[in-house]
């Protein structure tokens, strides 16, 4: 091997490595953005801000927990509805992470309904400012297998089964487990002990 073909070959050799360089560097930065980007992420240092993106995470945790198969009739649907009987912020950052998701072989889809269709219906989303407003569509419901969900504290005192609460900087939730029961959801018990309370008797005043 002559000396030109030797600084040919090193050459080459010094361009892949900056090629190769330029695309690991590249990889990289994607990376760190889409973790930046992830629901979640420093939650705690940008609380209150990112409460709503951590709890919009935690629904899409909790929707996909549910064993709907064991729900008549879910075995044959293409679709999981979230639904809301009014918008809300929460419903739409809700709906920014969960739209088009997919559980099991059902795709998650988003409907606003005033008085939600329990034959359609499988998880209903509620916002405190709505809670009072929310008591007597929780009240129709309450036997049926639709899981509820409500952003802040006081949705297990009317009757609802999830609520996002934030406390010391951190997201966390609470747990009803007599409106679980009444709607017949068979949820992983690994959620509920994960729960910040889990609290056995029914909604204040029933």
């Amino acid at each position: 091997m002559n000396d030109h073909t030797k600084r040919l070959q090193l050459r080459k050799a010094r361009d892949g490595l900056r090629v190769t360089s330029q695309v690991v560097a590249v990889f990289a930065s994607g990376l760190m953005m889409v973790c930046r980007a992830l629901p979640g992420a420093a939650a705690t240092e940008n609380a209150p801000a990112g409460d709503l993106d951590v709890k919009a995470a935690f629904v899409l945790n909790f929707i996909r927990l549910v064993n709907w198969s064991s729900v008549p009739g879910e075995q044959n649907s293409r679709e999981l509805v979230v639904c809301a009987c009014s918008k809300s912020d929460f419903f739409a950052a809700v709906r920014s992470v969960a739209e088009g998701k997919t559980v099991g072989s059902r795709s998650i889809v988003f409907k606003i309904e005033p008085l939600p269709d329990i034959q359609r219906c499988r998880v209903l989303l509620v916002d405190r400012a709505h809670y009072q407003s929310a008591r007597q569509v929780l009240a129709a419901i309450r036997d049926a297998p639709i899981l509820t969900v409500g952003n802040g504290p006081g949705l297990l005192d009317a009757g609802g089964m999830f609520e996002l609460i934030v406390q010391d900087r951190k997201v966390q939730f609470d747990v009803g487990l007599e409106a679980i029961r009444r709607s017949g959801l068979d949820i992983s018990a690994r959620l509920l002990h994960l729960s910040h309370n889990l609290r056995t008797g029914g909604a204040s005043g029933n």
